[in-house]
């Protein structure tokens, strides 16, 4: 085999080492949310954000965040569909995602949003072994609702 084509697959396999990392991330990131607690996927610095809720793009620190989440009268009960990602820079360090979320949002155990469903992008950024946000763009699809925190 030649050199190139050894380092080539070396490349694809880490490669896709990277993809995996995302994707657990982002499953992680919504199943703890789910269960009300902040998963820790917003970068430490904050991030960007646009909610389904279809305001304005906002800076999102980690603080906000969380309580944005762990203070909500809500529970999101979301999970992410096909999930793409694209791995960018010259360190691998980068990562662009897109997906779907589905599911429904309770409050005190009724169901008051049953169609959540929205598209989903994240740009990721890695930073000592983990993957955080730094920006984040959900938008509700045709006959899905968007999100309710309040």
């Amino acid at each position: 085999m030649r050199l190139s084509t050894i380092l080539a697959m070396l490349s694809f396999s880490l490669y896709a080492g990277e993809v995996e990392d995302v994707k657990a991330a982002i499953h992680s990131n919504w199943e703890t949310i789910a269960k009300g607690k902040y998963p820790g996927l917003t970068h430490p610095e904050g991030r960007w954000l646009a909610t389904s809720e279809g305001g304005f793009w906002s800076f999102d620190s980690p603080q906000d965040n969380k309580n944005r989440i762990e203070n909500s009268p809500n529970t999101l009960n979301f999970k992410p569909y096909h999930i793409n990602v694209e791995i960018y820079g010259s360190k691998k360090e980068i990562a662009y995602a897109v997906y779907y979320l589905a599911g429904t949002i309770d409050r005190d155990g009724n169901v008051i949003v049953p169609n959540y469903r929205t598209r989903a992008s994240a740009l990721m950024k890695k930073e000592n072994g983990k993957w955080y946000e730094v920006g984040s763009h959900y938008s509700p699809m045709h006959s899905g609702s968007g999100v309710k925190f309040d």
